[in-house]
């Protein structure tokens, strides 16, 4: 090559670098991550676990397919991209585009991958999609993005094994808006945009927004943007999404406003909500408006005040599951029909929280039995009335601001086969019953209020006579109503749902087994009157139970096993194990007696698992309560990663709350076996007591990796074959002392708790 050869070559070399330096660099913001976000949840919820992506088996994956090349903008010719996963094999599945949030401004398609993953292996083909964020392309350039993702899709629906006629769109927090902006448009020229694949439809036919708002054009929502830019300077996200304050871009602010366009070709929409109400703006309207148009929608809660709570185990499972239930009944009726609606307002009953309308109220319910089945909806107000029994095939909703609010006369409540306190008898039903409803449900958001007020106060009047007679007393002697009661209902789930002033025990589940609790809260007062015995969770011969992502705090116990109790327990057929239980993700308040709680009236509990909570009370973590006049084994017991404030972490001591062996010469002993308890911080009273009855047996015990801060590092233990390892107390190891029994019954948390003038 000549010098003229080489000197030309050069020349074109630097052109062409310099053509390639011309064009900018695509602008991003990484700011929105998921360790980010990881970072401060886990702050205040230590017991959220971040969800990893994980191809399940027989899920294929397509990664960063060019779903569009937009020509000539500032940047290039722009590629914008797709991830797709299916079922692994040659079946045609409806099709879901995934939207991720980030504040229209940061955050990438990757976000949506654990999701996506999960949904594809129930039988979807999921697409998380890249769409231009406010660093590169404000308003409507997303929005028309998303519409040639839809289009992309239905036009490549052979390639990917998609049904044309099938497609839905997801989205998180502003990913949630545009998704359900796009499937309220569908139809709309105005919103089309030009992109590619124009001879092709936009229109999907469901929408699932994972707390996202329906309006921009709320005066809250207008205000505050104003307000921000003014104490700031700087024009909040929602504004330099939209082109600047509402009041210099009015037409960008209405026409992203879902809220403005519904007509009746907009796709049905599911709803599902964090407990903070900003993210919620429009919703309600957008429901009214849908409600009169017939459009089918859903709404769903997650308890808690995490905003991205789909990052998050166990928010994340819910979500894949109301999601996933939501496109069943979108998509396949076969899998799952749509149930009959019963809203009660539309038989007669009204929003009047003064008359006891349990008549009525129990109508409605028959009709939905008589029909075949449906859900009895309850829709915002407060509705008073006595026990309730739901029949078989019917289910029970209560919408966002419904309440059913429990009688406070007893008579309203009839005397029924029932079960207390380990024993089969007749007692008073609750205020909502069901007994052999399989597939039975109660789902929020709404809240069932048990009113218990009257009830509490005549409990601790009697109370105060009894002792001021210098007499026993029991808790059956004040007749009170459960707020809940589930007799030999398999399958069963409560979902989203408030529970609140109950008289007696919140929640009690009588052999029950496939049953899941999740994402409710529980909530009973201390003051001014305290909720006597209103146990959050009961669960009673039950088998394989799942408690996750429930905020629990009344005045008694967290989660606790039941089964029976008495000399003759374990050899009654009334009575059962309670096996496989698994409590995950939960909050435990400060009103509680013990977090996880093994007895009063247990025979035997196996294989149970508390992992993953968070803990802000005065009592025990694990609290088992040995009764001497009971057969009892507990076995196969672990907690697991638990943080927070507490009394105690362990108390194992006797209980003997209104004891007898009655007549008998029986001297029953408690087993204690295969316990491990680990992964705990945070601050206490101290590590507690393992001191059960005299002839108890304890086997196979560890404490490992405990790091908390006491105000005594005093463990009382009474068994030398209990394991502590890697346990420090105040930044040392516990000492350890034995107890006698004298001892024993001023350590447990309810003598304590009386000595504090705080009956029970």
């Amino acid at each position: 090559m000549n010098i003229r050869s080489v000197f030309l070559s050069a020349l074109l070399l630097s052109a062409f670098t310099g053509i390639k330096a011309a064009v900018p660099e695509i602008p991003r913001d990484t700011s929105f991550t998921t360790h980010s976000t990881a970072m401060k949840v886990r702050k205040h919820h230590p017991e959220a676990v971040l969800a990893r992506p994980e191809l399940p088996e027989g899920v294929r994956a397509y990664e960063n397919e060019v779903y569009t090349t937009i020509k000539k903008t500032k940047y290039g010719d722009r590629d914008l991209h797709a991830d797709v996963f299916r079922p692994d094999d040659d079946k045609v599945y409806p099709a879901l585009i995934m939207i991720h949030g980030g504040g229209w401004n940061s955050g990438d398609k990757s976000l949506q991958v654990p999701m996506a993953q999960q949904i594809a292996a129930r039988g979807y083909v999921t697409i998380p999609v890249e769409y231009r964020l406010i660093p590169e392309a404000v308003y409507p350039a997303g929005l028309h993005d998303i519409k040639t993702a839809v289009r992309w899709a239905r036009a490549n629906a052979a390639k990917y094994g998609i049904d044309p006629d099938r497609i839905a769109v997801s989205g998180c927090s502003a990913g949630a808006q545009l998704a359900t902006l796009v499937g309220v448009t569908n139809g709309s020229k105005r919103h089309e945009g030009k992109g590619e694949w124009g001879k092709t439809s936009s229109d999907v036919q469901a929408v699932v927004n994972m707390d996202g708002i329906a309006t921009f054009v709320s005066e809250s929502n207008i205000a505050d943007a104003r307000e921000r830019f003014e104490k700031k300077g700087v024009l909040p996200v929602n504004s330099q999404w939209l082109g600047g304050l509402y009041e210099d871009s009015p037409e960008n602010w209405r026409e992203a406003s879902a809220l403005l366009w519904i007509t009746p070709k907009s796709a049905p929409v599911c709803f599902i909500s964090s407990g903070l109400p900003r993210y919620s703006d429009g919703r309600d309207s957008l429901v009214a408006i849908y409600d009169s148009l017939g459009i089918y929608i859903e709404r769903h809660r997650i308890p808690v005040d995490v905003h991205p709570f789909w990052f998050f185990h166990p928010w994340v499972d819910t979500t894949v599951d109301r999601a996933t239930t939501f496109l069943d009944r979108m998509f396949k009726p076969s899998v799952t029909t749509t149930p009959r609606r019963y809203d009660i307002t539309d038989f007669g009953v009204r929003n009047d929280s003064t008359i006891v309308q349990t008549a009525a109220l129990q109508g409605v319910i028959d009709r939905a039995e008589a029909d075949g089945g449906g859900e009895v909806i309850i829709p915002r107000g407060t509705y008073l009335t006595g026990a309730l029994f739901f029949k078989p095939g019917t289910k029970l909703r209560l919408e966002e601001g419904a309440v059913i609010k429990g009688s406070d006369d007893i008579s309203d409540y009839p005397l029924i086969p029932s079960r207390m306190e380990g024993r089969s008898i007749y007692y008073h039903a609750a205020l909502i019953n069901a007994y052999h409803v399989d597939d039975f449900e109660i789902s929020g958001p709404g809240t069932i209020n048990g009113n218990g007020y009257k009830f509490w106060v005549e409990f601790w009047d009697h109370v105060e006579k009894a002792r001021q007679s210098d007499r026993p007393w029991t808790n059956l002697e004040v007749r009170r109503p459960r707020l809940v009661f589930l007799w030999g209902c398999d399958n069963a789930r409560l979902s989203g749902v408030r529970l609140v002033n109950s008289a007696f025990w919140t929640s009690h589940f009588y052999r029950c087994n496939d049953l899941l609790i999740e994402n409710c809260e529980v909530q009973a007062p201390k003051e001014p009157v305290r909720a006597p015995s209103s146990d959050a969770i009961d669960l009673d011969g039950c088998h394989r139970v799942v408690v996750r992502g429930c905020y629990l705090n009344c005045d008694d116990d967290g989660v606790c096993m039941k089964g029976g109790k008495g000399v003759y327990a374990d050899r009654s057929y009334e009575n059962d194990s309670v096996t496989d239980v698994l409590v995950e993700g939960c909050v435990f308040g400060p009103n509680l007696h013990g977090v996880l709680t093994l007895g009063s009236e247990c025979i035997h509990a196996d294989r149970i698992l508390l992992r993953n909570c968070r803990v802000d009370n005065d009592c025990s973590v694990l609290r088992l309560k040995m009764r001497p006049d009971t057969y009892q084994v507990y076995e196969n017991v672990r907690v697991e990663n638990v943080k927070g404030r507490f009394g105690t972490l362990i108390e194992i001591l006797p209980w003997k709350q209104f004891f007898t062996l009655e007549g008998s010469n029986e001297k029953p002993v408690g087993i204690i076996r295969n316990i491990s308890v680990s992964g705990i911080s945070g601050s206490c009273e101290s590590l507690g007591a393992i001191a059960a009855n005299a002839d108890d047996k304890v086997e196979n015990f560890t404490i490992s990796d405990v790091n908390v801060k006491a105000k005594t590092d005093i463990f009382r233990c009474n068994y030398n074959n209990v394991k502590l390892i890697n346990v420090k107390v105040n930044g040392r190891s516990p000492e350890i002392v034995t107890v006698d029994d004298d001892m024993k019954d001023r350590l447990n948390f309810d003598a304590r708790d009386l000595d504090k003038a705080n009956e029970k």
